[in-house]
């Protein structure tokens, strides 16, 4: 990859990274299935505002919307769902270390489904160490006892490999149009499902949407825009490694914002890690 997408990737890493603690503070006001909807609905609206400001085209197609209503399912309504509901009864941690799965659903997910990912022994050892990486770094922390509510995210992180390499037939659309059709079919079809809890919501202060607005604006539209750009760029096999990366930026804001100890398992745990994106993107 160049240097550039590198970036984008270390970017998209700290911004979901970022995710799993404002689901966290926003658990406490809110119950799993209003957080989804909110996520979705503020960031589409956030994204509507950029597709304005931008003057980007808005597509009325019936083809092309029932793409987008697959690929919110796919990547948004299951996933999301699969995830908050897991973070009621198990840490944010051992949340992200189900998350980091993805990538070995996604590797074979891309050598069956398409033409130009197909796997390879050293990609597959590569995902394989990575995977024991994030086994180290979050070991301490993740694991006391098994949690069945930890079966739920792994479900999403196979709706995420799905997503990643469905997602590549918007690859002639605009990266910001694909994310706001993905984010409206999602508050759609949230809605059109779980109508009832989000009409009874109660709020008492604004300052309870605070952490639910940051989820929607900085972990998710902004996070989709990198995402589709780097789809494009690098595929979706290397690009679904930034769930490898990301328990390493939620581990560094955990220090930062909730003055959580840095220990050596974190340290060794994230070479692990880069040592398993070197093989993977090694020719």
């Amino acid at each position: 990859m160049s240097f550039n997408n590198w970036i984008l990737l270390i970017t998209l890493s700290i911004v979901w990274g970022g995710s799993f603690y404002f689901v966290e503070k926003a658990l406490v006001y809110f119950t799993f299935e209003q957080i989804v909807f909110f996520r979705v609905f503020f960031a589409a609206l956030f994204i509507l505002i950029i597709l304005f400001i931008k003057k980007i085209k808005i597509i009325f197609d019936l083809k092309l919307w029932f793409m987008f209503f697959v690929m919110g399912t796919l990547n948004n309504v299951i996933p999301f769902l699969g995830i908050t509901y897991a973070q009621e009864t198990i840490t944010a941690s051992l949340a992200s270390l189900f998350n980091a799965t993805t990538p070995i659903f996604t590797v074979f997910l891309a050598h069956l489904l398409t033409k130009d990912e197909k796997l390879s022994s050293v990609k597959t050892i590569g995902i394989l160490i990575g995977f024991i990486g994030m086994i180290i770094l979050l070991l301490p922390r993740g694991f006391g006892k098994f949690e069945f509510a930890g079966a739920f995210a792994i479900i999403a992180a196979i709706s995420y490999a799905f997503a990643g390499v469905f997602g590549k037939k918007l690859k002639e659309y605009d990266p910001i149009f694909n994310v706001f059709g993905m984010l409206t079919a999602s508050s759609i079809i949230m809605y059109l499902i779980f109508f009832p809890s989000i009409n009874s919501l109660e709020v008492k202060s604004f300052c309870e949407f605070k952490d639910l607005i940051l989820l929607a604006i900085v972990s998710t539209s902004i996070a989709y825009i990198i995402y589709f750009r780097l789809l494009f760029s690098v595929g979706a096999v290397k690009l679904l490694l930034v769930t490898y990366l990301i328990p390493i930026s939620a581990s560094v804001l955990g220090v930062f914002l909730l003055d959580e100890e840095f220990t050596i398992n974190m340290l060794l745990g994230s070479g692990v890690i880069f040592m398993s994106l070197w093989l993977i993107n090694k020719r």
